[in-house]
């Protein structure tokens, strides 16, 4: 691993509570009077005939192995979980998620995930993310075209369609989640701990004593353990979990690119690490933030009980206690 990239893995967490905190509490008070259910509603809902799970987070194995087409093929009767970036990648592809999570308290842009019914081309010459990012490949084009679709899916599914919502969300994803007629069910997330003299979870639970739940800083780690500790699954597959770019991915379409560019300038490759991945035997790569990601994930999946599968196909997901095999044969002993 390069020099500075490490140093960067281990400035993740301080530098992300800095950027992060100051509007995630803003958020917290002003969806304290939209706070009608908690996640702890939830538990007597759970699907009592599978002690299964699949999450479904929003990496670019998500479009390259298409797991949905399985999934819907082989009638998984589980619990199907997904992260909000993966939610328009389910819809157009027929498949109606149980639950979908979402964490980020950005103003503007998560909102995107649900059908942003304030679109227009102004906002989009002022915001290039989606266009310049692997994120959603079908988001990449035709902007406009493809919100309206995911406004129409949305509200024609919502109603089976529980939301994840932490409290630290925007009021446009908030707005839009309870427009589309979801049910909401709120979550504080975990900003450090919750013992400590100034604790920013402690604040967060003090406004709404809403459940805390770690997140893995990011939204399919969130989802997997709302699936482990509020859905009670022992068993949970991951797919599109990836936390890294796909081998050939130009730089500029990786999620952090401009944070990059600014920090390294013409060094900029030296932001980042090269991961190869024996599974699939391919030379992913990642960043310092996804890097950490994974850390985090594989230290929350070894404090756990039951078990935890790797079913992307791709990433540098994999370490002691995370079985890794193709999603058809999670499917397939499914079954058994």
């Amino acid at each position: 691993m390069k020099d500075l990239a490490k140093e960067l893995v281990d400035l993740i967490p301080a530098l992300t509570l800095t950027k992060s905190v100051p509007t995630a509490l803003e958020n917290t008070y002003n969806n304290l009077s939209f706070m009608d259910h908690t996640v702890n509603d939830v538990v007597a809902d759970v699907k009592p005939d599978s002690q299964s799970a699949i999450i479904i987070a929003a990496g670019p194995s998500l479009h390259l192995q298409n797991p949905v087409a399985d999934i819907l093929k082989t009638q998984y009767a589980g619990t199907i979980v997904c992260a909000d970036g993966a939610l328009p990648y389910c819809l157009r592809n027929g498949l109606i998620p149980d639950y979908v999570v979402t964490l980020d308290p950005h103003p503007t842009r998560i909102v995107r995930w649900f059908g942003d019914p304030d679109l227009d081309n102004a906002a989009l010459a002022q915001d290039d993310y989606y266009r310049r990012q692997d994120l959603d490949p079908h988001f990449g084009e035709k902007e406009l075209e493809r919100n309206s679709e995911v406004i129409t899916l949305l509200n024609q599914n919502a109603h089976r369609i529980k939301c994840i919502i932490a409290t630290c969300s925007s009021r446009s994803v908030r707005d839009r989640c309870i427009s589309s007629g979801m049910q909401l069910y709120w979550w504080n997330p975990l900003y450090d701990d919750i013992d400590t003299e100034d604790s920013i979870s402690r604040q967060a639970y003090d406004i709404n004593h809403a459940p805390c739940l770690a997140t893995g800083g990011n939204t399919g780690s969130s989802a997997w353990v709302f699936a482990r500790a509020i859905l009670k699954k022992t068993q949970i597959a991951l797919v599109g979990m990836d936390f890294g770019y796909a081998p050939g991915t130009p730089l500029n379409k990786t999620q952090y690119y401009k944070e990059a560019l600014d920090l390294f300038g013409d060094q900029i490759e030296d932001a980042f690490i090269d991961v190869f991945n024996p599974y699939t035997q391919e030379h992913w790569f990642t960043d310092p933030t996804y890097y950490w990601y994974r850390q985090v994930f594989l230290n929350m999946n070894q404090q756990t009980d039951g078990t935890t599968i790797n079913c992307t196909q791709g990433g540098i997901l994999f370490g002691d206690g995370l079985e890794f095999k193709p999603l058809l044969e999670f499917l397939s002993d499914q079954k058994r």
